[in-house]
């Protein structure tokens, strides 16, 4: 279903979560528009992982998982899609660290679209060699497309692993930490291509990192204790916040 420039792409309404008896999310509704990088901040144990991964439904594999509420993607609920392989297709995510499939380089960014029904040598080499430049690794790797991506720096494989969500040309892009495991250099590499996707896609990015919030997100939600405690524009997050939590947080005095 095509969504109009207005509709929020992604739309949360009072939804809980618990792992077993452990409530981790409590009550959290917003919107998450198009064509923005909504960024999610908290101490470590806050809940951010929790929260993007209902977003494509990634935690269906967790034991003990249990929710309430809704999810709605392009207005229609996650949890009436029958086949999360699909949501996940459209609603891709990059971990904290590089997730790694078997095969070569060129295999690894290949592989969403062969399972998408891609075939054609011709066409998926295309495919490959536009993602990978869109990362910024094709002029790095063009020369070893065939070679395992082990042999990668930390930060190239991460940036392989973007190539790879990005090969099914997925709506939303989730980043869950995807710094985490980088140096400074690597980081800023990942920061600009963040900005940049919003060409393409919507962008959501759970940090632990204030500053780096500050730097690539439009929007921006502050999450304490499963709550979330603020949302809105990043700006006034950071710089005219309407809870005093929130103000404690950005300026380092609390968590």
């Amino acid at each position: 279903m095509k969504i109009t420039e207005a509709q929020p792409i992604l739309e949360i309404h009072n939804l809980n979560v618990w792992y077993g008896d452990k409530q981790v999310l409590r009550s959290l509704s917003f919107e998450v528009e198009q064509r923005q990088v909504t960024a999610f901040i908290g101490p470590a144990n806050c809940g951010k992982s929790t929260l993007v991964r209902c977003l494509n439904r990634l935690n269906d594999f967790t034991p003990n998982f249990t929710f309430t509420g809704e999810v709605f993607f392009k207005g229609k609920s996650l949890d009436a899609i029958k086949d999360a392989a699909t949501v996940r297709k459209e609603i891709g995510m990059v971990f904290r660290q590089p997730t790694l499939f078997r095969g070569s380089i060129h295999e690894n960014v290949a592989y969403g679209a062969q399972i998408s029904g891609v075939s054609r040598s011709a066409e998926l080499n295309t495919i490959v060699e536009k993602n990978l430049r869109r990362t910024g690794l094709w002029d790095l790797v063009k020369d070893i497309l065939n070679e395992t991506p082990e042999q990668l720096p930390t930060g190239q494989q991460q940036l392989l692993c973007v190539a790879r969500a990005l090969a099914v040309d997925p709506e939303v892009l989730i980043f869950d930490e995807p710094c985490g495991e980088l140096d400074p250099i690597e980081t800023v590499k990942i920061e600009t291509l963040v900005r940049e996707l919003t060409d393409d896609c919507t962008v959501i990015f759970a940090t632990n990192k204030r500053r780096q919030a500050a730097r690539v997100s439009d929007v921006a939600g502050f999450l304490y204790g499963g709550e979330l405690i603020e949302f809105g524009a990043t700006e006034k997050i950071f710089t005219n916040p309407e809870d005093n939590r929130t103000e404690q947080y950005v300026t380092g005095r609390l968590g």
